[in-house]
């Protein structure tokens, strides 16, 4: 099987680096969740970096979280956690540890939260005049040309 056709690749629309996670099935042959660690996860099969039944995922320099690799991707554990729990993978959205979970242990509840994003200010807003151009809003005069004379920019 050809794993670097499964590599995830990172979603360009977020201010963090997540990446898009493995697909599904991939993630249930090889992990498993695990009440018996506070990373949460385990490995079911062995290869050259660990065996079947190890624990999965090291916690990071700064003691903050747990990290593991996945096809030549690291991913915080958190992250891993909450898609085998769930089977949806979290995508751009931050998936939290409970605030009374100080030592942001994965075997307690996580949780989805999804950013809301802001449009531009008005101001700033691009749109099309009555002749095609792009154009931004200027709170000063009514539109403000980006290349005058110019139809076909945009």
């Amino acid at each position: 099987m050809d794993y670097d056709a499964l590599a995830p690749l990172p979603l360009a629309s977020m201010t963090r680096s997540y990446h898009e996670m493995p697909p599904f099935w991939w993630v249930q042959e090889n992990l498993e969740l695990t009440s018996d660690h506070p990373c949460g996860l385990r490995w079911k099969t062995s290869d050259r970096y660990h065996d079947a039944g190890d624990f999965a995922g090291v916690l990071r320099n700064d003691g903050r979280f747990y990290t593991l690799s996945l096809l030549g991707t690291r991913y915080p554990a958190h992250r891993v956690v909450y898609y085998l729990r769930t089977g949806t993978d979290p995508g751009d959205a931050d998936v939290l540890h409970d605030k009374n979970n100080v030592n942001r242990d994965n075997r307690l509840e996580l949780t989805l939260y999804t950013r809301r994003t802001r449009p531009a200010p008005k101001y700033r807003r691009r749109v099309r005049d009555e002749e095609g151009n792009l154009v931004f809003r200027d709170p000063h005069t009514n539109y403000r040309f980006i290349n005058k004379g110019d139809s076909s920019n945009g």
